[in-house]
C-alpha cells in the first residue's frame, strides 16, 4: 500500500503564523503614538516587514524549487481591480496634489502586494490542509479576537486613552484616537461575521465560538457604531436565515430580537436627535455640496487618485469641511471621475459574481458575510476604495479566495472536506480502499 508522504510543517502553527502577521497588519492602521513621526514609523515599519516576509517567503520556494502552481478561476476581478490601480497610477499626471496622491497610491499598491504573496502563501499550505485547519474566516476571526482583547484590557487599565468622547462629553466611544469607532465596529462584525463560520461542527453548536461573538458584540456596543450595528445585524439575520435547523434559527432570531431594542435604543435614541440621524451626522449636506459644486468641474476623471478638491480640503457651504467624502463611491467619483467609478462598480459586481458562482456553500456563505460588513462601511466610511484602510486588506484577501486556487490540473477540492487534495493523494486513497 503506498503511503502519504509526511507534511513537513504544523498546520496549527502555520494558522498561528498566519493570524499573527494578520494582527500585526491591521495594528499598522492604528494611531499608536501621539507622536506623528512615531507613529508613521511605526505603520511604515510594520508594513515593510510583513511584506518582506511573505516575499521571502516566496522567493524560498523559488531557491527550494517548490512548485506552487495556481490557478485564476475568475480573471475579472483581478483584472478590472489591477485597472483601478493602473488608472490611479495615470491620475497623478492630472491630480490637485501629486505628492498626497501618489503616497495613497503606494500604500494601496503596496497592500495589493503584500495580500497576493500572503495569499500565495495561504494556498501554498492549504494543499496539505487535510483537516480544514486554514480559512479565511477562522484566521480573520482570530486576528480580530486578539485586537479585541487588546481593545478590552486598554479600556480597563487606561478608559481616557481608549474611549472616545462625543456628543460635547455626554457619550463615550470604544476607539479613542488610536482608530476610528465606526473602524474599529467594522472590524468587530468582520470578525463577527468569521466566527459564524466556524460556529457550528459536526451540526453542534461550540459553546466556545458563542461565546467570542457575544464578547465581540459586547465591544461592538461600546464603539457606539450606528453603521457597525446594522451591519451586526444583517450579518446575523442571513447567517441564521441560511441555517437548516428551525430551532436554530429561532434562537438566533430571539436573540436578535433581545439586542435590537437595547442597544437600538443606545445607539439611535440616547446618542442622537433626529436631525442627526437624518443627515447621517452631516454626511448628506456634505456629499449633496460635493456633488453640486465639485463634481461638476471635473466630471470624467476628477482630482486625482484620493483628491476632492483643488486644495486640501473641501470647504462645503451647508456642512463641514473635510478631505475625504466618507463614502467609497463618492470618494472614487470625485478622484477618478465617472470613469473609475465605472472601473470600480463593475469591479464590485464581478467579484460579487464570483462569489455567487462558488460551488462550496460554506464559502459562498463565509463571502457574503464578511463582505457586508466592509459594504456598509463603505458608504459611510474610507471604505474598500477609499483611503488606506484595513477593509481594503478584507477586501482583497476576499478577492484572492474567491479568484485563486491551487491549479486544478493537479488539484482537486473534496466535497466531503473542503479542502484540496493532489492526484497522489487520491489514487493512495483508492489503493488503501482496495
Amino acid at each position: 500500500m503506498l503511503k502519504k508522504q509526511p507534511i513537513p510543517f504544523n498546520l496549527k502553527h502555520v494558522h498561528q503564523f498566519m493570524v499573527l502577521m494578520l494582527v500585526l497588519r491591521i495594528v499598522s492602521y492604528f494611531m499608536l503614538s501621539e507622536e506623528l513621526f512615531i507613529t508613521q514609523a511605526i505603520k511604515a515599519g510594520l508594513r515593510t516587514l510583513l511584506t518582506a516576509i511573505v516575499l521571502l517567503h516566496a522567493l524560498a520556494q523559488v531557491v527550494k524549487k517548490e512548485k506552487v502552481s495556481i490557478a485564476v478561476t475568475h480573471g475579472m476581478p483581478l483584472l478590472l481591480y489591477c485597472t483601478y490601480i493602473l488608472f490611479g497610477a495615470a491620475s497623478l499626471l492630472w491630480t490637485s496634489s501629486f505628492s498626497q496622491s501618489l503616497m495613497q497610491w503606494l500604500m494601496d499598491l503596496e497592500t495589493l502586494v503584500f495580500t497576493f504573496f500572503y495569499m500565495r502563501m495561504f494556498l501554498h499550505y492549504k494543499l496539505n490542509d487535510t483537516t480544514n485547519e486554514l480559512k479565511i474566516g477562522k484566521l480573520l476571526s482570530g486576528a480580530v479576537f486578539i485586537i479585541a482583547i487588546g481593545f478590552f484590557s486598554g479600556m480597563m487599565i487606561d478608559p481616557d486613552h481608549y474611549y472616545r468622547l462625543t456628543h460635547g462629553g455626554e457619550v463615550s466611544r470604544l476607539g479613542g484616537f488610536i482608530i476610528n469607532p465606526n473602524e474599529l465596529g467594522m472590524l468587530l462584525v468582520v470578525g463577527i461575521a468569521g466566527f459564524y463560520t466556524e460556529l457550528r461542527k459536526d451540526e453542534k453548536i461550540r459553546i466556545s465560538i458563542l461565546l467570542k461573538i457575544a464578547f465581540l458584540t459586547y465591544l461592538l456596543m461600546l464603539t457606539g457604531s450606528r453603521s457597525s450595528f446594522i451591519g451586526f445585524l444583517l450579518v446575523s439575520g442571513i447567517y441564521a436565515l441560511t441555517q437548516p435547523s428551525k430551532l436554530f434559527k429561532s434562537i438566533l432570531f430571539i436573540a436578535m430580537l433581545f439586542v435590537v431594542p437595547i442597544v437600538g435604543m443606545q445607539l439611535f435614541v440616547t446618542q442622537s436627535n433626529a436631525e442627526e440621524i437624518g443627515s447621517l451626522t452631516g454626511r448628506l449636506p456634505f456629499w449633496k455640496d460635493l456633488f453640486t459644486y465639485n463634481f461638476p468641474k471635473e466630471p470624467w476623471f476628477g482630482y486625482g487618485y484620493m483628491r476632492i478638491d483643488y486644495t486640501d480640503k473641501f470647504e462645503s457651504i451647508n456642512a463641514y469641511a473635510g478631505a475625504m467624502t466618507h463614502n467609497t463611491f463618492l470618494q472614487v467619483l470625485l478622484g477618478l471621475g465617472l470613469v473609475g467609478l465605472l472601473i470600480v462598480v463593475l469591479q464590485l459586481a464581478s467579484f460579487i459574481y464570483a462569489i455567487i458562482s462558488s460551488k462550496i456553500s460554506a464559502h459562498r456563505l463565509a463571502g457574503f458575510l464578511i463582505l457586508i460588513p466592509l459594504i456598509i462601511n463603505s458608504l459611510t466610511e474610507f471604505g474598500i476604495f477609499g483611503e488606506t484602510n484595513y477593509g481594503i486588506l478584507f477586501y482583497l484577501i476576499l478577492n484572492f479566495s474567491f479568484t485563486l486556487e491551487p491549479n486544478a490540473c493537479n488539484y482537486r477540492i473534496t466535497r466531503s472536506t473542503n479542502h484540496y487534495e493532489s492526484e497522489s493523494d487520491i489514487l493512495n486513497r483508492s489503493v488503501a480502499a482496495a
